[in-house]
């Protein structure tokens, strides 16, 4: 692991967004604070102890604020996925493919990685997602189309659903 991860708080629509990148691009997005003072505690607990270079600072803002606005990220910084199995992996990078305004369900997301059977691992994959926002576990919904569990609460998920202008039950 890189020996010095480092921090940036993204002030967006939804809040304080405190990411953390490492020598190999992403390290952790976490779902927004309602102040930066909250954000910067929680940076403090991940024991992250530099600053973003000003370059990250940059492409990490232009990029949040492209995520919860519903748009498209282009050229977002690559993710680390150091220390992420190799399904998790799949679910995650699968789950990355889900189109903006589009929802799709766990059993769905299952199958999908050839595991028709593992809805509730799969949920337990968007549960720890370590970069909520660009990887869109809330996209992800009960194979009644009805939301369920979402780290932020089900009124962030359900508002974030609505800006990207998704149908669900």
């Amino acid at each position: 692991m890189d020996s010095t991860i480092r921090f940036h708080v993204a002030e967006t629509d939804l809040g304080w967004v405190p990411v953390t990148l490492s020598d190999r691009g992403l390290h952790s997005i976490e779902l927004p604070f309602k102040t930066r003072e909250a954000a910067m505690h929680s940076i403090a607990e991940s024991g992250a102890t530099d600053p973003a270079t000003p370059v990250e600072s940059a492409k990490v803002d232009a990029m949040m604020g492209n995520l919860v606005a519903g748009q498209p990220v282009n050229g977002a910084l690559p993710i680390d996925w150091t220390g992420i199995t190799p399904f998790r992996r799949e679910v995650l990078e699968e789950c990355a493919r889900i189109p903006t305004g589009e929802t799709k369900s766990y059993g769905w997301l299952a199958a999908k990685v050839g595991r028709p059977n593992a809805a509730r691992a799969v949920g337990r994959v968007m549960a720890t997602n370590p970069w909520p926002l660009l990887i869109p576990c809330h996209r992800v919904v009960g194979s009644t189309g009805a939301l369920h569990g979402y780290g932020g609460g089900l009124p962030l998920k359900e508002r974030l659903l609505k800006i990207e202008g998704a149908v669900y039950a």
